[in-house]
């Protein structure tokens, strides 16, 4: 936690901007100095601390994590961005902070229902978000899809969600909702991308195995960046409900990465051909390409919000 400390040389105090930050199983203090006193505008020195802090974490990765062969590079992004993230709230208003996930709100709803097919465009999501007038022409289908997705944002971002099969199950439910769509796993075969998915009778034992999983191997020394990712890949290849299972997924997967400070992630409508290509890589036990490919998308999602 960044924090600011004062040093008393003789009579005069110094203060400092200082952070603990984890390299493998032990902690290394950095500090910036600010001066004998405090200005209201800290900054310049928030911004002096994250380059610190970005140098010292990438030049030691190796003792964070176990990484994999080919990776040190990705590795070094997703922490890079992590940071920036970071110390982009450290600095930020409560007032700020609130636009931001309103607005990010906004587009992540927009780009999610994209990428299942909603022709809504962004600005009419966020006047449904911000309950401003809505044209009478819009399908009505496409507003409860929307204001569903505001209610299951609003659960993985304030509420206590807990990953378990009926968390899941009643996220799904929330996205669902007056759609007429069932609820509780898939009772038929389903193909995706000329791929059959788990069958119906496996879907509970798939969803038992992929949650202990997870839960066994965020314990380890992993980035856990890439493991929701690996998660959000599994859980589609299992898709275990009739509909609604990419936008459940992407909800559970910033979850995760909001879970561990990786923050948030955006996958965009007009790169589902890329979203989806990647994921059937994965599919074939070709992660790289999905762990590169979301790297990206991570920075530009930064990128996007600031």
């Amino acid at each position: 936690m960044v924090k600011i400390e004062k040093k008393k040389i003789g009579n005069k105090g110094f203060y400092y901007l200082s952070e603990q930050i984890k390299i493998g199983k032990k902690f290394k203090k950095i500090q910036v100095y600010i001066g004998k006193n405090i200005p209201k505008d800290l900054s310049v020195f928030y911004s002096r601390l994250e380059k610190k802090e970005i140098h010292i974490v990438l030049n030691n990765i190796s003792d964070i994590f176990n990484i994999e062969r080919g990776l040190i590079d990705t590795y070094k992004k997703i922490e890079k961005t992590r940071i920036q993230f970071k110390y982009l709230f450290l600095n930020s208003s409560e007032k700020n902070e609130s636009i931001f996930w309103r607005d990010f709100a906004i587009k992540f709803i927009f780009e999610s229902n994209s990428i299942e097919g909603s022709r809504l465009s962004e600005k009419e999501v966020e006047n449904i978000v911000k309950k401003n007038y809505i044209k009478k022409s819009l399908d009505r289908k496409e507003i409860i899809e929307v204001e569903n997705s505001i209610k299951a944002f609003k659960k993985i971002k304030e509420s206590k969600f807990r990953l378990n099969q009926n968390s899941i199950k009643e996220l799904h439910e929330i996205i669902v909702n007056n759609l007429g769509i069932e609820t509780g796993y898939k009772k038929s075969k389903i193909i995706v991308n000329n791929k059959e998915t788990c069958s119906p009778e496996k879907v509970r034992s798939e969803m038992t195995r992929l949650i202990k999983w997870w839960q066994s191997e965020r314990k380890k020394k992993v980035n856990q960046f890439l493991l929701a990712i690996k998660f959000h890949q599994k859980f589609e290849l299992i898709h275990p409900f009739s509909d609604g299972n990419g936008r459940v997924g992407r909800l559970i997967l910033n979850w995760m990465l909001l879970k561990y400070d990786y923050k948030i992630i955006l996958f965009k409508n007009n790169n589902r051909r890329k979203y989806f290509s990647t994921l059937n890589s994965a599919d074939e036990n070709r992660n790289n390409k999905l762990y590169r490919y979301s790297v990206d998308v991570y920075k530009n999602t930064y990128k996007e919000m600031t």
